[in-house]
Formats: C-alpha cells, structure tokens, sequence
C-alpha cells in the first residue's frame, strides 16, 4: 500500500501580512498531482489542516476544493486536527465526508479513531490521534498517574488500544516528539521555553509508521520510520533555509516476526514553490543590478557567496548567472508565468524575483528610498534592516561637551549623526544638510499662514 504523509498545512495563513492563499491553492493541486502520478491510495494528513482555530471562509473553500480533488481522483484522505485546529470543528460532517472516502477522528473521548484499509498483503490499520494534552486524557484514565506529562497522556491514550502486533500499523499524529531526549530541529518561531509539552519516541513503538505533524522541518524521530513531513511550504523567514517535501510511504509485507517498521520504506519528494521564502543580502547596488530576463539574484558583495536557496553562480562582476542546471526557470516573468506539460495540463513557473525576502543590505551607509528602489525588482519584500559594523555595531557614542543652547542646527544635526552613524558628515552631506535646514527654517519664519514674521 503506497501513503503521502504531509502535515501542517496552515490554510489561512498570512506571512508579514500578505495572504499565503493561492501558494497554498498551487502546493495543493501540486500535492495531488505527486499522489496521482505515483499511484498513491491514501492521503496522510497529520495535523494543522487550518492556521486557525475559526478559519476564514476563503481558507475552508480552498481546503474544500482540496479535498473534493482528492476523492475525485480516487484517494483516501485520513486526516487529524492539531493544535490550530478546532477538533470540534474539523470532526463536523464526519459520518457524510467518511462515506465518501475522507475520515476526520471525532473529538477525543477515551477512545482512538481507528480506520482499516486492505491490499494484497492484509489490513493495515490507521490510528488517528488528534492533537492531545493530559488535561484531555486525566478524566479517562483516573487510576493512571499522569498529571502534566504528556509522555504518560499519550502512554495511555496508546496502550488502551487493541493494537494487533501481526498486522500493519500507522499512527497519525500531531505532538512534539523526542527521541532521547533530543527534541526535533525546529525553526527559530517554532521554539518555545521549557519543553514540557514533549512526547517520549517510545510512546509509538507498537506502530510501524508514524506520521507525525506539529514540525515544521522534515525528518526522522529516533527510527526512519517515526517521520514529520513537515509544513508544504515556509511559513516564516527562519524556515528559509529548509527545503519542504512530502514523504511517500510503502508498506509492504509485515511476516510473522518482522520487527515493528520492517515492512516499511520512505522517500522524500520535494515541493516547488509559487514563490519561494528567501534572505537575500548585498549592498543596495548590487542588488538593484539584476537581470530582469534570468531572475536571478545578486550576490553578497563581500564574498560572491549566493545565500542557501537561491540558485545560479557568480560571475566575474559579483552577480549570479543561471547556469544549464539551475532551476532558475530563465526568462520567467509575470506575463509568462506558466508552462504546458506533456499532457497539456498548466504549469506555473516560479520567477525567482517575485519571492517572499526578507534583505539585509551590507552597505557602510543608511541608503535612501532603499524599501522604495528594491521593491521595483523585488515587489514581495518583506522586510529590510543593515548588518554593518558601523551602521549596527560600532556606533562612536559621542559625547558633548558643548552646550547644545550655544550650536546651530548643523552642529547638532552633525553630532546625532556621528551618534547614529559612526562616522562624520562629509563635505557634500553638510552641503546637503545646510539647503535641508534652510529651507526649513524659512517655512518655519512664514508661519501658518504663509506670512513673514508669522512664527517665532
């Protein structure tokens, strides 16, 4: 039986603000054409199908059509709610949506929603465990000492279930779980102080896959066969270094005596995005000097280095060129954002140039208009700020020992700027600097209503 386990899919969500929604409506109908194309019977969804607990109306329509897709085109969708989700929301319609091939667990009451699927080799039986904390077990198990652990919670919640240790096993799930000790690698705003909320890896050991969701990062807990997907696509910058996948899980023959996973195999399949989630990083003029025919971006102006998750090479004059394996898609622009496939279905092109970034400018001065100038070559910025010594860092605090009653407006406008700087004004920013002040001081000797004389 052939399975694609993804996972925090967060419909709905917004990154610095911009709707995320037709990304995910194109790593959806990417989603499908993966399980498709590879001959997949069921849809592992682990946890955070929403991004809210009381989702918006366009999020549910996306996820709506999502799944009219899956069951048109013959798949299985198990899915559980996270810790975004409302259970109580997502188990709606359960009994209409299961007669039509899609199964949400009901909210959890002592029991683990368990669904059999067959092939040629027997049963396999699909545990869905919705995202769980001990206050939601105590009541369940009062002669079982539990309290805050959610170790012991989902110890018990697993061990009341008749789990048949010849047959196949899968366990969707949605916790953060450890393996001695040693947490999952999360992104920067998925860290959170204490660590209390953590699973034991051993909870699982009755099951041969468990698909786990709740992190963000793909990988392994403990055994191959205990995986995040991770989320489809990056949803904040300190993911920009990940590359998202899904995980194509085949479970073959499970004979007498295998030892638990044995019969299972996985490969990742990796995700294109719409727009990628990139730190670009230069100074602002060579960042500017970019091809608007290859999409491809400027390079550190220090080092030639390309930042991980952009693509090309550095040529002689410190920008990157696309090179023959590069996925840079050449030539892609807003007008011709879309390619025809083989079997003449559309395919959208990602333009590197419009992806989400988040730049850091390297120059020695604050640059103006910088926001301003970048977004006429990169329109999705979403952030800017300067990594400079002397910008950030080795700011001479300089102290006055004049009295600021008895200096001009330059002399002052000159110390704050050596403060925040840490360097003098130059002959051409003092020349600047004194028409800027002019000009200000003699609105400023109009007054209000446009008369000399009409302010002190």
């Amino acid at each position: 039986m052939r399975l694609l386990h993804v996972s925090d899919l967060h419909i709905g969500k917004r990154l610095n603000g911009v709707s995320l929604l037709d990304d995910q409506r194109h790593i959806l109908r990417q989603i499908l054409r993966i399980a498709e194309e590879r001959q997949v019977k069921a849809l592992l969804i682990a946890g955070d199908i929403y991004d809210k607990a009381s989702p918006s109306a366009e999020a549910v329509t996306v996820f709506d059509a999502f799944l009219t897709d899956a069951v048109a085109a013959g798949l299985r969708v198990l899915a559980i709610p996270g810790n975004h989700d409302s259970a109580e929301r997502i188990a709606y319609a359960q009994g209409l949506l299961e007669s039509q091939g899609v199964c949400f667990p009901p909210v959890y009451a002592g029991e683990v929603e368990r669904v059999v699927l067959e092939d040629e080799w027997g049963d396999v039986a699909f545990w869905l465990l919705p995202f769980l904390k001990p206050g939601d077990v105590r009541r369940y198990f009062p002669d079982v000492e539990i309290g805050d652990d959610y170790s012991a919670a989902l110890r018990a919640v697993l061990g009341a279930c008749e789990v048949d240790a010849n047959a196949r096993n899968v366990a969707l799930s949605h916790q953060l779980v450890t393996a001695y000790g040693v947490s999952p690698d999360r992104a920067d705003d998925e860290i959170k102080l204490g660590g209390i909320d953590n699973v034991d890896a051993s909870v699982y050991d009755a099951f041969d896959y468990v698909a786990l969701g709740h992190v963000h990062r793909p990988q392994r807990v403990g055994r191959d066969t205990v995986r995040y997907s991770g989320s489809p696509l990056k949803y904040s910058f300190s993911e920009a270094r990940y590359n998202k996948s899904v995980v194509l899980v085949d479970l073959g023959e499970k004979a007498p005596g295998d030892a638990v996973g044995a019969c299972v195999s996985t490969e990742l399949i990796p995700l294109e995005p719409l727009h990628d989630v990139r730190e670009v990083r230069g100074a602002l003029g060579t960042l500017l000097a970019v091809s608007a025919d290859t999409g491809c971006e400027g390079a550190d102006d220090t080092d030639g280095r390309l930042e991980q998750g952009q693509t090309g090479h550095v040529g002689a004059d410190g920008l990157a060129a696309c090179g023959a394996d590069d996925v840079c898609e050449a030539s892609a622009t807003d007008s011709d954002s879309a390619a025809v496939a083989p079997d003449g279905e559309a395919v959208e092109l990602r333009n590197p140039l419009q992806d989400y970034v988040h730049i850091t400018l390297t120059d020695e001065h604050p640059q103006l208009d910088a926001l301003a100038k970048l977004r006429e070559v990169y329109p999705n910025v979403m952030s800017l700020d300067y990594d400079n010594l002397n910008v950030l860092v080795n700011r001479t605090q300089t102290a006055s020992t004049s009295d600021p009653d008895k200096l001009d407006m330059l002399e002052l406008f000159s110390m704050f700027y050596e403060v925040q700087v840490g360097n003098e004004l130059d002959e051409v920013q003092k020349t600047f600097a004194r028409k800027v002040i002019a000009g200000v001081e003699h609105d400023v000797a109009k007054g209000p209503d446009g008369q000399e004389g009409g302010a002190k």
